[in-house]
């Protein structure tokens, strides 16, 4: 993945249907666009920050932790563009959320290509994109002990500096944007190698291999990268378990 992640458009698209989200992701990436995607209100709220999203693209009857509409939570707390997906035919719901602050609102069935281009069509009027080029602003995600400078491409854990190759940072990049599901090979070598890659798919797994031993040489006590069998990998409870910790005394405070 050669282009420059940083500087790319940004989309946060959270939508609970698994072919509608892989048709999505792949399309956009091959539009262009950096993507995250995680798949429940947590990771999206927390992506919305860490993540610096220029779209936000979430199904209307998705719910944040609190009961409330996903779309609403991420509306009160981002400037992000907000494009909403509803069910076929719900027009009235469509209605509603464009008159609560969203941007933008569709209906599935829709293409891959169609959203690419309401993603461009809300980019044309550049709010976020434009203000993190003129000032030079870069993202860092904090995960618990695990810190990752997109901007600069540099990894720390418990403040220790852990120098990586451009793919190893691309892989922790790819776990740390869905910090609370497992991310297959197949998902890694799409976002990371291109969706023309061909080739054996374990090669993942030597890349991240040579990574977890820097990340345990930097820090032996922490466990980063955790591997569910046959299935791919995920981010360690070492570092989840401290992103809900967080959070709830986040909540804590708010009440």
């Amino acid at each position: 993945m050669d282009q420059d992640t940083n500087l790319a458009p940004r989309i946060l698209i959270a939508v609970d249907d698994p072919d509608l989200r892989r048709i999505s992701v792949a399309g956009l990436r091959s539009a262009g666009f950096s993507v995250s995607a995680p798949t429940d209100g947590d990771a999206a709220i927390m992506l919305a920050e860490s993540f610096s999203p220029d779209v936000l693209v979430v199904c209307c009857h998705l719910r944040a932790p609190d009961g409330r509409p996903l779309y609403e939570r991420l509306r009160d707390s981002s400037e992000q563009y907000l494009l909403c997906i509803t069910d076929e035919g719900e027009y009235r719901v469509r209605a509603a959320v464009l008159l609560s602050g969203a941007d933008d609102a569709v209906s599935v069935p829709i293409s891959a290509e169609e959203l690419a281009a309401r993603c461009h069509a809300l980019l044309r009027r550049p709010r976020q994109m434009q203000n993190r080029v003129e000032s030079n602003v870069t993202s860092t995600l904090v995960l618990g002990p695990l810190t990752i400078d997109l901007g600069r491409r540099e990894v720390r854990v418990d403040d220790e500096e852990v120098a990586t190759t451009r793919i190893e940072f691309s892989l922790l990049e790819q776990l740390c944007r869905r910090p609370t599901e497992v991310c297959t090979r197949e998902d890694l070598l799409d976002a990371v190698w291109g969706p023309k890659w061909v080739g054996d798919n374990h090669v993942v797994d030597v890349h991240l291999s040579n990574l977890r031993r820097k990340l345990d040489k930097a820090a032996p006590e922490v466990k980063v990268i955790h591997t569910v069998r046959g299935v791919g990998f995920r981010l360690a409870n070492d570092v989840t378990d401290s992103l809900e910790i967080s959070h709830a005394f986040g909540l804590a405070a708010a009440v």
